[in-house]
C-alpha cells in the first residue's frame, strides 16, 4: 500500500477559517466642507430663518461749499434673506434574528445595528458634504446619449471635469430631469461598467427601462426640484438670479465674485485676483480656499520646489479635528475636498453658516430608536438631518472657474 498523506483538500473539514476584522471601508469619509461649515453653525426652530442683510449704503453724504446746500437725506437699504430647511434622511433596517445573531463577538465581526448606524452616519455626512459644494439642484451625472426603452444607458459626469461615476454607484435609485421637468423616476442601478474610476463615461445597467435625452440630469430619487441643500455654489455661480429671496440683479452688493478663466490656464494672478476681490468688496481676510484635488495639483505646479505648508491647528478655521498640514496661498490654507467641483472657492468661514433644524437625530417619538414593522420581525432606524447653508456675505467670497492645468 502506498503512503497516504493528509493534505489541505482531504483535511478541509479539520481546518478553520481565519477571519480578520474590523471591516475596512473602501471609501473616503473625509468631509472638509462639512467641518468648515460647522464653525458657523446655528440651531433654529420654526418655519424658516429670516436673515437681514444690508445691500445698499446711505447716499445722504457729500461735500458742499460754505453755506451751500446739504446733501439729500438718505437711508440704509436692507433686505431679508429667507433660508428654508432642506430635509435629508438616513434609513436602514435590521431583522430581529440578525440583531440576535450578531450580539456577541464570537458570532459576528460587528453588531449589525451599531455598524449600520455608524457607517450610515458617515454615508449621510458624505452625501451632505457633496451638497454643501453644489447649488441645491441635486445633479449626480448626465445622460451621455439618448436612450429609448433602454436598460443599459451611458452617462457622463455632471460637469466635463467630473468622472462619470463620481456620485453614482450600484444601488442608487435615481430620477431623470430635463431642466425642472421630471422625465422619468425610480430607476435602480444594478451594475456599472467603466474603464476605471476616473473614466469620463460609464455604462449603467438599470431597472426599469428608461427613455431620456442626451444631457438629461440624473438626480437621487425624491431630491429633484431643488430639494437638496443650497451649497456654496448657489451664491458663487456668477449669476444674477434671485436666491434666498434676494434679487442679485437689483442688489449688486449681494453678488459673489466669480473669475471665469474661459478655459485658460490657472495662474497665480487669477488666484490673487480672486482673493483681492473678496477682501476688497467684503473686507477682512479670506480664511480658506476650498477646491478639488486636481486643482490643488494645478496650484502645486505653479509653485517653486520649496512648497510651503501651514499647520492649521494653530488657528485652523475648523477644517480638521487632528493635526494636519495644508498647502497655503498667501498664508491661507488650500483645503482639497473630495466632493468639490472644479472650482477654487475663496471663503470666510465665519460667514458660511449651516442653519440646522435637526442634526443627525433619531426619529424616536415612540420612545425608541427602533421603528417596529407590522407583521414582520423587522426594525427600521431613521435619522434626520434638516438644514441649509447660507453665505452671509457673498461679496466677501470668490470662485475661480473654467480653467485648465498650467
Amino acid at each position: 500500500m502506498s503512503n497516504v498523506f493528509q493534505n489541505i483538500t482531504s483535511g478541509l473539514a479539520e481546518l478553520k477559517n481565519y477571519y480578520q476584522g474590523p471591516i475596512i471601508s473602501q471609501f473616503s469619509d473625509d468631509v472638509a466642507l462639512w467641518r468648515g461649515a460647522s464653525k458657523g453653525k446655528h440651531a433654529w426652530s420654526g418655519l424658516q430663518v429670516v436673515r437681514p442683510l444690508k445691500v445698499r449704503r446711505n447716499q445722504g453724504i457729500g461735500a458742499t461749499s460754505d453755506g451751500g446746500n446739504l446733501p439729500n437725506i438718505g437711508r440704509q437699504t436692507t433686505v431679508q434673506a429667507i433660508i428654508a430647511a432642506k430635509y435629508n434622511y438616513l434609513r436602514f433596517g435590521v431583522t430581529g434574528p440578525m440583531i440576535k445573531a450578531s450580539q456577541r463577538d464570537v458570532g459576528a465581526f460587528v453588531r449589525a445595528a451599531a455598524y449600520e448606524l455608524e457607517q450610515g452616519y458617515m454615508d449621510l455626512k458624505s452625501d451632505v458634504n457633496r451638497q454643501l459644494s453644489w447649488d441645491g439642484t441635486g445633479d449626480l451625472a448626465l445622460m451621455n446619449a439618448a436612450a429609448s426603452g433602454a436598460t443599459s444607458i451611458v452617462i457622463k459626469g455632471r460637469e466635463s471635469t467630473d468622472a462619470a461615476l463620481r456620485f453614482v454607484d450600484v444601488g442608487l435609485v435615481f430620477d431623470v430631469y430635463n431642466g425642472s421637468t421630471l422625465v422619468s423616476s425610480g430607476h435602480e442601478v444594478t451594475a456599472v461598467t467603466a474603464g476605471d474610476a476616473s473614466s469620463s463615461t460609464a455604462t449603467l445597467t438599470i431597472s426599469p427601462a428608461l427613455t431620456a435625452s442626451a444631457d438629461d440630469v440624473l438626480v437621487r430619487t425624491g431630491s429633484g426640484v431643488s430639494q437638496e441643500i443650497q451649497g456654496i455654489l448657489t451664491q458663487l455661480d456668477g449669476g444674477t438670479s434671485t436666491v434666498f429671496n434676494v434679487d442679485r440683479s437689483t442688489y449688486i452688493s449681494a453678488q459673489g465674485n466669480v473669475i471665469d478663466r474661459g478655459a485658460l490656464q490657472l495662474t497665480l494672478d487669477s488666484m490673487q485676483q480672486a482673493q483681492d476681490e473678496a477682501e476688497r468688496r467684503g473686507g477682512g481676510p479670506v480664511s480658506a480656499i476650498y477646491t478639488d484635488f486636481a486643482s490643488r495639483r494645478m496650484y502645486q505646479k505653479l509653485l517653486t520646489a520649496d512648497k510651503r505648508y501651514v499647520n492649521t491647528m494653530k488657528g485652523d478655521g475648523g477644517f480638521s479635528d487632528k493635526d494636519q498640514n495644508y498647502l497655503e496661498f498667501n498664508g491661507v490654507p488650500v483645503v482639497a475636498d473630495k466632493d468639490c467641483p472644479r472650482r477654487m472657492f475663496f471663503l470666510k468661514d465665519k460667514h458660511i453658516v449651516k442653519y440646522v433644524l435637526a442634526e443627525m437625530e433619531f426619529a424616536d417619538e415612540t420612545g425608541s430608536m427602533y421603528i417596529a414593522q407590522t407583521d414582520q420581525d423587522e426594525l427600521e432606524v431613521r435619522i434626520r438631518f434638516f438644514a441649509n447653508l447660507f453665505n452671509e456675505q457673498a461679496s466677501g467670497s470668490s470662485a475661480i472657474e473654467d480653467y485648465v492645468s498650467p
